[in-house]
């Protein structure tokens, strides 16, 4: 039982972890939120990217 719940999770987090295709918009200012808002593209709806905006990351 304990080993199928750890599969599971296991399974769920693989997901979480996909890169999109795509490039993340060059940020040279550094003027963006400093929250994180995301830490992997998985986490961005649709084909949305998890990008660094100078001081944290948010969907682009």
């Amino acid at each position: 039982l304990h080993l199928k719940a750890f599969s599971d999770l296991f399974s769920l987090s693989c997901v979480c972890m996909t890169e999109k295709p795509g490039v993340c918009p060059n940020n040279n200012l550094g003027l963006g939120a400093c929250a994180e808002m995301c830490s992997q593209d998985g986490e961005c709806p649709n084909d949305e990217k998890c990008c660094s905006n100078g001081c944290g990351h948010q969907w682009s």
